[in-house]
């Protein structure tokens, strides 16, 4: 229940100075819609719209797919979401934004997924956010229960922009491993893990617990009690006979696509020294239930996060060309969509980097008609020949870059 909002504004200008310390508020300048040309539509589907044949001939990294970042937001309340919007308009804005439930988000087609996990191992540890306390308003009884017991949480800004669809990681990976069951011929999906234990600059702000060594085997652990062990895709089963990771990405040592239908593969995306710390005194990553996105001459390399695809479009390629997984971003902040601007989504599905990373999967009618889908790929191929999916891009050699499309089951 809100409280009359007039008695925070005090506390504006600090709210203001920790949101820009934070790294959320850098501009006020206003953003200039602009109406892009139709985009061409996908084109009627061929022979390669057989799932028998993509089965046996494709490998998971000859595969294209939409995935979300921030899989998990839902939009502040509007009582925080005005005070942010006194720190500047423009970055307040990159906070202002939902995604729809992650049922949703996979049924059309999303086929990546991205969480930012606080460790919480006794529970309590953010069920009190200071923005909510600065913005006078009361958190629901059902967020303060789920975010009391133990476990990692889901939240993107720490105090600030902490409402999500499933605020337990444990919650999330149940909802995904539920959809997986009642879709048992999906396309591998790709769920990316980001810690976020850095404390947000502000009045009465959570001081969270470091993800370290600790951490990340309870988070191995949480994606092992979701998920049977057959079910997931780790690093040893690429690497295999391989003296590295890398070296089995370069040998294009990726399971074929029947073999990972019904499938998840798990990325530890973040810095390079909690790659390090996630692969502790190992030589790789064995044992371990995730991979790491990390640069193309780590020994650890098979995933790899290059984020413009305008700025680096040659290395994605290359990268791509030469074994790694790659993810790319067709959007953030939510520019692209407030200006409706699709030259760097094009840019992405042009690179052919297997993940395209979006905030808008599905378009936002608060913001604009902008989304990313590969429908809209002017490469793509349509039909009714496939299993679980309505789009999906593949590169079928010797032929460039192309994207089946599926009716759902």
């Amino acid at each position: 229940m809100r409280r009359p909002l007039l008695a925070a504004f005090v506390l504006v200008p600090a709210f203001a100075l920790a949101m820009a310390e934070a790294g959320l508020f850098t501009s006020t300048i206003p953003a200039v819609a602009q109406t892009p040309p139709p985009a061409p539509k996908a084109r009627a589907c061929d022979e390669h719209c057989n799932a028998k044949w993509m089965d046996a001939n494709l490998r998971t990294d000859q595969l294209q797919v939409v995935g979300t970042a921030q899989s998990y937001k839902q939009r502040p309340d509007s009582a925080l979401m005005g005070l942010i919007r006194m720190g500047g308009r423009r970055d307040a804005e990159a906070l202002d934004f939902a995604l729809p439930t992650l049922d949703a988000q996979l049924d059309n087609d999303v086929r990546a997924l991205q969480f930012d996990v606080a460790y919480d191992p006794q529970g309590g540890a953010y069920k009190r956010p200071a923005g909510a306390s600065m913005a006078m308003d009361l958190v629901q009884e059902d967020y303060t229960k789920a975010m009391s017991k133990p476990g990692f949480k889901v939240i993107h800004v720490l105090d600030v922009d902490y409402r999500s669809s499933c605020l337990a990681l444990a919650d999330c990976l149940k909802q995904i491993a539920v959809w997986s069951k009642a879709h048992p011929r999906h396309l591998p999906i790709v769920i990316a893990l980001k810690t976020n234990d850095t404390r947000t600059p502000m009045p009465g702000a959570t001081k969270p617990q470091a993800c370290e060594e600790a951490a990340l085997n309870a988070l191995d652990a949480e994606i092992r009690a979701a998920f049977p062990a057959g079910q997931v895709i780790t690093p040893d089963q690429l690497q295999g006979s391989h003296a590295s990771l890398r070296e089995a990405a370069l040998a294009h040592a990726w399971q074929k696509l029947g073999a990972a239908r019904g499938k998840v593969m798990f990325v530890l995306d973040d810095s390079a020294a909690k790659a390090k710390l996630y692969q502790g005194a190992r030589k790789s990553l064995e044992g371990r239930a995730m991979f790491v996105a990390a640069d193309e001459a780590s020994p650890l390399a098979a995933f790899v996060t290059i984020a413009d695809p305008m700025k680096d479009g040659s290395r994605i390629q290359a990268a791509v060309r030469a074994g790694f997984m790659v993810t790319t971003r067709a959007d953030e902040d939510t520019r692209e969509a407030r200006e409706n601007k699709t030259a760097r989504r094009d840019a992405a599905f042009a690179s052919g980097a297997q993940i395209i990373q979006t905030n808008f999967a599905a378009a936002d009618p608060a913001i604009s008609a902008y989304r990313v889908s590969l429908q809209d790929d002017p490469a793509a191929l349509c039909g009714t020949a496939l299993g679980s999916e309505h789009c999906v891009r593949f590169e079928a050699a010797p032929a460039l870059l192309r994207t089946a499309t599926a009716a759902m089951p």
